[in-house]
């Protein structure tokens, strides 16, 4: 989709106002049967992040491509942007699917249905630290993969 919008950008001579576009990914090792692989995951599948002059100019060029459903118009913030650029660690993959900072939910135990974060991931003993927002302050639970399931 990325190469049919850059190229339709260019068709319409508005590669001048386009000075980056691009598809958010992270770059994860993930490890199966003991190999490590280097793969990309993309950050926010169905996305497409354009940096450009005048968003209103293009917007009318993106919105009659096949497969554009809307454009948003609000500009990310600084941190947002070097975040998605790849200023963060290199993610760690397991054969479980599961990777560091990844959005997980506990189906299992005391914590059952509350929303957390990946820390720590121990593939040895198939546990991992997942930091939970308890009374508005940062807590790290101890669990096992059965205890989490993706959001």
């Amino acid at each position: 989709m990325k190469e049919i919008i850059e190229s339709e950008i260019k068709y319409k001579g508005l590669d001048k106002l386009v000075s980056n576009l691009m598809v958010p990914s992270q770059k994860v090792v993930q490890i199966r049967n003991g190999k490590k692989y280097n793969i990309e995951k993309n950050f926010f599948p169905g996305y497409i992040l354009i940096e450009t002059e005048s968003i209103n100019e293009v917007e009318g060029a993106l919105k009659l491509i096949k497969g554009v459903s809307s454009v948003l118009k609000d500009p990310l913030k600084q941190s947002e942007i070097d975040r998605i650029i790849g200023k963060q660690e290199e993610q760690i993959d397991n054969t479980n699917g599961f990777f560091l900072n990844q959005q997980v939910k506990i189906v299992e135990g005391p914590f059952a249905s509350f929303v957390g974060s990946i820390k720590e991931l121990n593939e040895e003993k198939k546990k991992l630290k997942l930091a939970v927002l308890i009374f508005g302050r940062e807590t790290l639970l101890d669990l096992t993969y059965q205890q989490i399931e993706k959001e």
